[in-house]
């Protein structure tokens, strides 16, 4: 189908982001390896391989410069959806191959579409493309990642460091830096991304790094040197560098912000759906409030007396003044809620 479906996609990396994702329980690749394929991007189950690629592809696009990407996505059997994505200029022409999946359509589909956009959140990324032609809502999920913390029931990093490997350790680090770590651990693949030790130049001494990742019942360990390889090893320096620095310079918090689409408005009052991208909010058009209780996703009723200044599908934050119901859909009241211009 070309217009995936927010909710399963979303339950599905929600599920492989826990200690199942771990544990190695998701099926491996059935039909080769990803460069018999020619794979630039490759997705499996959300740990996602060449983002760096995908995002110098994006960059290639804005500036109207011709070129082709290839992104594989694996289901949880392990079988291969290929989209081919073909920008001339002025269009971008997409093909996306299920033929390869025995569970799947099996079909290949071709279509037209005007533009590939980029739309980060606080606990997502996604790439998408708009003015597809044959397309509900004319809009196109190409690839997302996500990686909210607060989704996970633990977890903890410890971090040993210096010139002698387990000198020093930091391991206290507050909610906000918490996020970011396990953001950057996310983009940077560190599943299947090993960082490299290479020998440093003569003279010069680097910092070893020993960190321990534990993330629900799972436990992944990653050692180098900062000399290591630049391109695969870089990444997790930087993640290190930031460990040392956040755990004697802690982020402020924030005062209770959030992000979100709004799927419907009423007198004084919005439905939001908390971190949404532009590409979910189009699988849940049809969806009503009742139903969002059966979802993943956070989903909140906001008390405002601004309510009349916004419409369906503005994509705004706002201020958390009081939360009068948990759960999902919730009930707060907020302030200073304001549009999110593209």
């Amino acid at each position: 189908m070309r217009n995936q479906k927010w909710w399963w996609m979303l339950g599905i990396i929600f599920f492989l982001l826990t200690g199942c994702q771990e544990s190695d329980q998701a099926a491996q690749p059935t039909d080769g390896n990803d460069s018999e394929l020619n794979a630039d991007v490759v997705d499996m189950h959300g740990g996602i391989s060449g983002l760096d690629k995908m995002e110098n592809y994006f960059q290639k696009v804005e500036k109207q410069k011709k070129g082709d990407l290839r992104i594989v996505s694996y289901t949880i059997e392990g079988d291969p959806i290929l989209t081919d994505l073909s920008y001339n200029g002025k269009q971008i022409e997409v093909k996306h191959d299920t033929t390869r999946d025995q569970y799947g359509s099996g079909g290949v589909d071709t279509f037209q579409c005007g533009k590939l956009k980029r739309e980060e959140n606080p606990t997502n990324l996604s790439y998408y493309l708009t003015g597809c032609e044959g397309v509900t809502g004319e809009t196109w999920g190409v690839l997302e990642t996500s990686y909210d913390v607060n989704r996970q029931d633990v977890f903890e990093v410890e971090l040993r460091y210096g010139a002698k490997e387990g000198e020093k350790q930091t391991i206290e680090l507050n909610d906000e830096d918490k996020q970011e770590v396990y953001k950057q651990l996310v983009l940077a693949n560190y599943l299947n991304s090993k960082p490299t030790s290479d020998e440093c130049p003569k003279g010069k001494q680097a910092d070893n790094y020993l960190m321990k990742v534990k993330i629900n019942g799972g436990n992944h360990t990653l050692n180098w040197n900062a000399c290591g390889s630049h391109e695969i090893s870089k990444p997790f320096t930087d993640i290190a560098e930031y460990i040392i620095y956040a755990s004697k310079h802690p982020t402020k918090t924030s005062e209770n912000v959030v992000y979100g689409y709004i799927l419907e408005v009423k007198e004084n009052q919005i439905l939001i759906g908390e971190d949404l991208t532009a590409a979910d909010l189009v699988s849940l058009e049809k969806v009503k409030g009742e139903d969002l209780a059966n979802l993943n996703g956070t989903f909140l009723y906001v008390e405002t007396e601004d309510a009349e200044e916004f419409s369906e599908g503005d994509k705004i934050f706002m201020k958390v003044d009081e939360v009068l119901k948990e759960g999902s859909p919730g009930r707060v009241k907020a302030s200073d809620i304001k549009k999110i211009s593209e």
